[in-house]
This record gives C-alpha cells, sequence and structure tokens, in this order.
C-alpha cells in the first residue's frame, strides 16, 4: 500500500528537482555570460590605465566592481538559504508528524513509512539550521559579518 503512493511521489519529486536544477542552471549561465559580455565591453572602451582609474572610482565604476563579484558566494546569501532550507524541512516533517497523529484511519505500515520520513526531513531541516547558526557564527569571528550586516572588506595596513 505505501510503495503504491511513495514510489510515484517519490519519482515526480524528483523528476520536478532535476527540472529545476536544470532550468536555474541554464538561467544562471544565461545570466553570467550576458554579464561577462557587458563588462568586457566596457572594458575595451576604457583606452588607458588613468582612464580605468578614473572609471573605477566613479560611482559606475563601483557598481562594476560590485557586479564582478558573486553574490551567491557571500556569507549572507548562504547564511540565509540554510535557514530557508533548515525550517521548510523541518516545517515539512512535523507536518508529516502531525498528520500521523490525527489520521486515525492510516493502516500501519503507512504509519511506519510516514514516520521514517518524517524522522529524515525533520532531522535534514535541523541539521541545516545548526550549520546555518554555526556559519553565522564563523562569519562574525572571521570578520565577513559586520555588525550592521553589511560585508567588510579587511585592510592590510602594516605600520612601520
Amino acid at each position: 500500500m505505501a510503495e503504491d503512493i511513495l514510489i510515484p511521489l517519490g519519482g515526480m519529486v524528483l523528476s520536478g528537482w532535476i527540472i529545476y536544477t536544470v532550468i536555474a542552471g541554464i538561467q544562471n549561465w544565461y545570466r553570467r555570460r550576458t554579464e561577462a559580455i557587458f563588462q568586457s565591453k566596457i572594458l575595451d572602451k576604457i583606452g588607458s590605465v588613468n582612464e580605468l582609474g578614473t572609471f573605477l572610482n566613479s560611482d559606475a565604476g563601483v557598481r562594476f566592481l560590485k557586479g564582478l563579484t558573486s553574490e551567491l558566494a557571500s556569507p549572507e546569501i548562504r547564511i540565509l538559504r540554510g535557514v530557508q532550507s533548515g525550517v521548510v524541512l523541518a516545517s515539512l516533517g512535523l507536518g508529516l508528524y502531525i498528520y500521523d497523529w490525527f489520521s486515525p484511519q492510516v493502516p500501519a505500515e503507512v504509519v511506519n513509512t510516514i514516520n521514517a520520513i518524517a524522522t529524515i526531513l525533520f532531522a535534514l531541516g535541523a541539521g541545516f539550521l545548526v550549520a546555518a547558526a554555526l556559519s553565522y557564527r564563523l562569519s562574525k569571528q572571521m570578520g565577513l559579518l559586520a555588525d550592521d550586516g553589511d560585508r567588510r572588506r579587511e585592510t592590510t595596513t602594516h605600520t612601520v
């Protein structure tokens, strides 16, 4: 009974995840390719080092440099994604537990399957939340996060 429901459901979830991953990868590749073409055209317009320095010191140059850095690698975005994933997975696991508790007509083999899936989902969610909390703490200690949430740039100045 449980296999008749869970195997097709798992196949649909897996197929959806694969399609989502492929589409997101293509969109990311296209966006990065477009940004790279735009940035190379801007750099081609600059003729000398003095022009480059002037451009980089302007507001447009600052935005250009920020565009070169990836937001995907910023600690804030990665920590936020970990928290979001943890909350969603833990909530899904708790929802399955609640469904099991309030469904008296569910057969015993289905109850065991639901409990196993709920336990796995809840454990994954809790793991994501713990990892996000540790990442936040380590990022704060390493100086990657400022008190107001902005990233800081570490400068190395030597006094002689």
